[in-house]
C-alpha cells in the first residue's frame, strides 16, 4: 500500500502485508481507474473500523479470540493462525513455565482502506503485540536462541518479553457482519528480560 505524504509530495510504501491467498479482494476503481479510499476509522459505513480489527487481532493472541477475535472475525486461515500461536506458544513449557500474550503501545496508528467492489472495504493497519515466557519456579532458566542474541547475548532469562510489530489486512463488509482476515506479517523488534541471579 502506498500513501501521499503531504509534507514531502512524494508516495511512499506504508504497509506490506502476505495475504494468505493470490486473490486480492476486488476494488472498486473511479471513473480514471484508480482506487477509492475510504475512511479507515470513526466510519459507520462498515461493520469494522481499523481500531475495531486491531483489538480483535490483539484478543486472537492474548485469548485465543474468545472475548472479540471470533466475535469480530469469520474463521479464516490468517484468524486460525493467530489463535493457533496463542494456544501452541501458550502451552509450551507445560508446568515448567508460562507464555502470556498482550497488546503493546503502538507506535504504527495509521490505517488505510481502500472500498472494494461490494460496499465494503479492504483495511490494512498495525498492531504491536508482547509474548512473555517466565519460569514457573526458581532453579529454572529460559536459555536466549540465536534470534535473540542481538537483544538478550547468551544470558540465560528468568523471563522474556518480545515485542512483535505486525501488519494486519482485513476486508470488512458494509453490513453487519463478520470481518475477514486475509493476511498478517509480524516481525520481532525488541527482546527484554531479567538475568538468572549468579
Amino acid at each position: 500500500m502506498f500513501a501521499e505524504r503531504p509534507q514531502h509530495k512524494r508516495w511512499e510504501m506504508v504497509s506490506v502485508v502476505d495475504l494468505d491467498s493470490q486473490k486480492r479482494p476486488d476494488i472498486a476503481l473511479d471513473r480514471d481507474g484508480y482506487a477509492t479510499a475510504v475512511p479507515a476509522v470513526g466510519t459507520k459505513r462498515l461493520a469494522a473500523d481499523a481500531d475495531l480489527l486491531r483489538t480483535a487481532v490483539l484478543d486472537n493472541f492474548a485469548t485465543g479470540g474468545t472475548d472479540t477475535g471470533t466475535k469480530v472475525f469469520a474463521p479464516t486461515k490468517a484468524s486460525k493462525r493467530q489463535i493457533e500461536v496463542h494456544d501452541k506458544t501458550g502451552t509450551r513449557y507445560g508446568n515448567q513455565g508460562t507464555t502470556v500474550f498482550a497488546g503493546a503501545a503502538n507506535r504504527y496508528t495509521d490505517a488505510y482502506a481502500l472500498r472494494t467492489t461490494d460496499g465494503g472495504a479492504l483495511i490494512l493497519f498495525s498492531h504491536t503485540h508482547t509474548q512473555t515466557d517466565a519460569v514457573a519456579h526458581s532453579g529454572l532458566q529460559i536459555n536466549p536462541g540465536k534470534d535473540d542474541r542481538a537483544w538478550l547475548h547468551d544470558v540465560p532469562r528468568t523471563s522474556i518479553t518480545y515485542t512483535f510489530v505486525c501488519n494486519d489486512a482485513a476486508t470488512v463488509p458494509a453490513k453487519a457482519e463478520p470481518s475477514r482476515l486475509i493476511g498478517y506479517t509480524c516481525a520481532r523488534t525488541d527482546a527484554s528480560g531479567p538475568p538468572v541471579a549468579s
